[in-house]
């Protein structure tokens, strides 16, 4: 029994392997591979558009929930400078001339004046914003003429009492509704904020 092998493996008789092309001249093969295409180019398609409209969902949600707080925030603190003038008014005429400059109110501006630097703070109605500017102005103005004595005590009381009038009965309550509006909506789409 011969053990060596035959020194030239390439002598071997080759194996014709017939490969069978009949599928590719078919017009099936042709079509279905049309519709596996573009239903490749519809899926992609259609994962991008929900991912994008999912990623601007969520991109309003959040926007939403920081105008939600940073109103809110500006509610409480015009609610409290409310409060503090009122406590004012109704003492300033009880105090005599010289101790009006040291009970002057000091009110919180922390929310109003930080507001500056974020980016939701103009998204806050404009006429909210403009009456709580007027309303801290016009307070201001009232004070320092009260206590140069460019207004009487009584006169500047007045004054101060129809600001305090309007901020309470007309700002305020819009500035609320308008934070309890974001808060529904927030609450709706399973986000909490209180």
């Amino acid at each position: 029994m011969d053990m060596n092998p035959s020194p030239n493996a390439a002598d071997a008789p080759k194996r014709n392997i017939k490969l069978d092309n009949t599928e590719l001249i078919k017009t099936s093969f042709w079509v279905s591979q049309v519709f596996m295409i573009i239903a490749t180019v519809v899926g992609v398609y259609l994962a991008a558009q929900e991912g994008l409209s999912q990623a601007i969902k969520f991109d309003n949600l959040s926007n939403m929930q920081n105008n939600y707080h940073l109103r809110h925030a500006l509610y409480d603190e015009v609610s409290d400078n409310v409060a503090t003038l009122s406590r004012y008014v109704d003492t300033v005429e009880t105090v005599s001339g010289n101790s009006l400059v040291k009970m002057r109110p000091q009110m919180g501006l922390f929310v109003w004046d930080n507001m500056r630097y974020s980016a939701n703070a103009l998204e806050t109605p404009s006429h909210i914003l403009s009456d709580i500017r007027r309303f801290y102005l016009e307070s201001e103005q009232i004070i320092s003429n009260i206590e140069t004595r460019h207004y009487s005590v009584s006169y500047g009381k007045g004054l101060l009492q129809n600001l305090l009038s309007k901020i309470q009965e007309d700002t305020l309550p819009k500035l609320k509704t308008n934070y309890e509006t974001l808060s529904k909506e927030l609450n709706d789409n399973d986000i909490a904020v209180d």
